[in-house]
């Protein structure tokens, strides 16, 4: 082949590379929807900031060729996943699991749930006071007092205010 022919092969394989050069073979479409839901549950692993399937680096696009590749040779979804945790630790997984450490992520939200819950209880029974469909009704209230010179304070205070205009 001339100089000219391997530079056409080299052009074709550059624009166009054949699938199976390029790792992804067609997969089926229940096995491509799997990986599509895949990369959202993997974390790109160039900067650990965005799922794979939402990241553009090529870090992530290695990691969705990965995955088709495994679940076209036969991996379950959690082989898939248990292969990137043990390739990269658990921080590729986009939700952390629900063990040791990072249970506490879980159970926290229900935790304020339920205090907050139980202090907003309290509140309102505070606030309407402790009565019980039983007891006693409030008592009257109480008759105004007189002062030393014997007239009331209410009379005293209206007449200070008739003073004032």
């Amino acid at each position: 082949m001339t100089w000219q022919g391997w530079g056409f092969v080299m052009l074709l394989f550059t624009v166009s590379p054949p699938q199976a050069a390029a790792g992804q073979a067609a997969l089926p479409a229940a096995l491509e929807q799997e990986a599509r839901q895949i990369e959202h549950m993997v974390i790109a692993p160039c900067c650990w900031m965005q799922p794979v399937s939402d990241h553009q680096s090529q870090a992530s696009d290695e990691v969705k060729q990965q995955i088709r590749q495994w679940l076209g040779s036969g991996m379950t979804r959690q082989q898939v996943l248990d292969a990137f945790v043990a390739r990269y630790g658990a921080r590729i997984l986009a939700e952390p699991p629900n063990q040791g450490f990072s249970r506490f992520l879980y159970l926290t939200p229900w935790v304020v749930f339920g205090v907050s819950g139980i202090g907003l209880v309290a509140l309102v029974k505070k606030m309407m006071g402790t009565r019980t469909p039983g007891s006693a009704a409030p008592a009257a209230p109480p008759e105004p007092r007189a002062d030393a010179n014997g007239t009331a304070y209410e009379e005293q205070l209206d007449d200070e205010l008739r003073d004032m205009d």
